[in-house]
């Protein structure tokens, strides 16, 4: 009997332990990201002044014709597949222009012009590696040259 009242006391004994408490979890607020504003690419643009002398113009209208600019562009006679080009000395900002010749990859992401071009034509300008020095003032006097 004793050993009876032993099991009973021990068996009462582990029935009164305490249950762990269930823990309920707080669900916790995360913040949206924040994206930082993209940085503009800084586009080195050279000074100078555009030349209206015959031989400059006729030179960048041979590298403008060398570097492909036809394939996408007329002057005067509507749009091909990028905008038609005459007078857009006149209509666009002469470093913008600069820009959007030298690197139009960097342009159409960051400059809403540009973004706007892209929109309307549906087609990206292809980078056409002009050098800044050697062909893009050539080019700027051959499309100073179409102005009117």
């Amino acid at each position: 009997m004793k050993r009876s009242v032993l099991l009973a006391v021990l068996a009462l004994a582990a029935c009164d332990e305490k249950k762990p408490e269930a823990t309920t979890v707080q669900p916790v607020q995360v913040a949206p990201p924040v994206e930082a504003p993209p940085a503009k690419t800084a586009i080195e643009v050279p000074e100078f002044v555009i030349s209206t002398a015959a031989a400059d113009i006729a030179k960048g209208q041979e590298v403008f014709a060398a570097k492909g600019c036809t394939a996408c562009h007329k002057i005067g006679g509507g749009k091909l597949v990028g905008p038609d080009l005459k007078g857009v000395t006149a209509r666009r900002d002469e470093g913008w222009l600069k820009k959007m010749i030298l690197r139009p990859d960097v342009m159409i992401k960051e400059d809403e012009a540009a973004k706007k071009l892209f929109v309307e034509h549906l087609t990206p300008m292809p980078n056409q590696g002009v050098d800044p020095k050697s062909e893009l003032p050539f080019i700027m006097a051959y499309l100073k040259s179409v102005e009117q």
